[in-house]
């Protein structure tokens, strides 16, 4: 697809097809990030870094043991003495 570069204000510009938009889920609210490549520029969604904590808890659950395992079996002193089980 061709576009053209356009004013806008003290900025340039183009028109990004509303189905450009819609494949990526943006609208005029949408945040991007844009970054300068060697051939082009490349304009991405911004993503919300919470829509993948979700993710990341579970893989850390999975690559950690439960905290009982890490201690069951150990005691100390104070455990011994003072606590009456």
């Amino acid at each position: 697809m061709r576009s053209n570069i356009r004013r806008i204000g003290n900025s340039k510009g183009i028109v990004i097809p509303p189905a450009f938009l819609a494949e990526f889920k943006l609208d005029k609210d949408s945040d991007v990030e844009i970054e300068l490549k060697k051939d082009g520029i490349l304009i991405k969604p911004l993503s919300n870094p919470r829509d993948v904590w979700e993710k990341m808890f579970s893989d850390a659950m999975r690559e950690d043991a439960p905290e009982s395992d890490f201690f069951e079996g150990l005691s100390n002193e104070f455990d011994d003495k003072e606590w009456k089980w």
